[in-house]
């Protein structure tokens, strides 16, 4: 355990690109409230040179777990797949007792008086700093929440569980030497895939028949899809539009930035996109335009279909979110913006 008489604060973020961002903010805030805050995580590490004001560290190695954040007062931990799946060296019985488990959603058997045990474990002056934090375990989502977004949700239990008061969503972002915000404002990025595509994602025919009708109009789309979905989508048939990949979240965040505006299924990409302060339009699969995980950093429209009906293979949403729809609604996105 580190003997400053500072206390030392770690987090430890889920690994998907959404959650991350939240944990970005999330970090970014404790250290605006005077906290000394080392932030784990691979996709925070790719965006480090994003972020000067923060210290980041990529994931420790399981079997490094333990030694690494015993150099931490207090650990704040979203535990990732790996460590959740873990069952030697690291159960999650251990871990609960060692670190403050935080989420969107924490099974009641996450939770743990880590009140007492800081008390008994820390000095006196090390205590005092970090003490109101001990209640912070637990669920982000801790009350019913209306329409607020992910990001306001977080905010909320900052204040109310953490105790903190300078509170702000926007992250303070140094873009890399050279970048030019919206440099290229008439290309608008198309992203067409998500982590669960077959509940997630509109069909790639109406991704096309966009990138179309925007063509027409003197847009300049561009298909950016994971690696793994590249080929695909570059082989696909009528795709005559340039088709991107990026190994690191960095270099996707570099051509994001650069971009007009992003339209993207529920997914990371959506998300990095307003945390970047660039316009995004949503595609969701429900009538909920407020529902929470939607991206809320920036100018953000969320298109849901007209209705939603019942099917054999779960609910039929893609056919009745029109493509003239999404055009129309991207182009009064940006008169917004360029209004503001």
């Amino acid at each position: 355990m580190n003997n400053s008489s500072t206390a030392q604060l770690a987090i430890v973020s889920f690994e998907s690109l959404g959650d991350s961002l939240i944990y970005i903010m999330m970090a970014d805030n404790l250290r605006r409230n005077g906290y000394t805050v080392m932030l784990f995580g691979n996709v925070p590490y790719q965006l480090k040179n994003w972020l000067p004001e923060l210290a980041i560290q990529p994931y420790p190695q399981l079997e490094d777990l333990y030694s690494t954040l015993n150099e931490y007062h207090l650990v704040l931990m979203s535990p990732s797949r790996a460590i959740r799946n873990a069952t030697v060296p690291i159960t999650l019985e251990d871990i609960r007792q060692r670190y403050l488990l935080i989420c969107q959603k924490v099974p009641d058997e996450w939770s743990f008086d880590h009140q007492s045990r800081l008390e008994q474990s820390l000095s006196p002056e090390v205590f005092q700093q970090l003490g109101h934090l001990s209640h912070a375990a637990g669920s982000i989502r801790y009350r019913e929440f209306e329409k607020e977004s992910v990001v306001e949700i977080t905010l909320d239990f900052m204040r109310e569980k953490m105790g903190l008061q300078n509170l702000s969503a926007n992250v303070q972002l140094s873009p890399p030497q050279g970048l030019v915000y919206r440099k290229n404002r008439r290309r608008i990025i198309l992203s067409p895939d998500s982590a669960w595509p077959e509940k997630k994602d509109w069909t790639p025919e109406r991704f096309l028949k966009l990138g179309k009708l925007l063509e027409q109009s003197g847009y300049e789309p561009v298909i950016v899809v994971a690696p793994d979905n590249h080929e695909v989508w570059q082989t696909m048939v009528n795709n005559r539009f340039p088709t991107l990949t990026f190994e690191t979240i960095d270099k996707l965040a570099e051509y994001i930035y650069e971009s007009g505006a992003v339209i993207a299924n529920d997914s990371g990409n959506g998300h990095l996109a307003s945390f970047l302060g660039i316009p995004v339009i949503t595609i969701y699969r429900k009538r909920n335009p407020y529902f929470h995980w939607r991206p809320d950093w920036s100018a953000v429209k969320v298109v849901c279909p007209i209705i939603v009906l019942p099917g054999f293979n779960g609910p039929i949403w893609r056919p009745f979110v029109g493509v003239k729809r999404v055009k129309n609604e991207l182009e009064k996105l940006l008169m917004r913006v360029e209004k503001s």
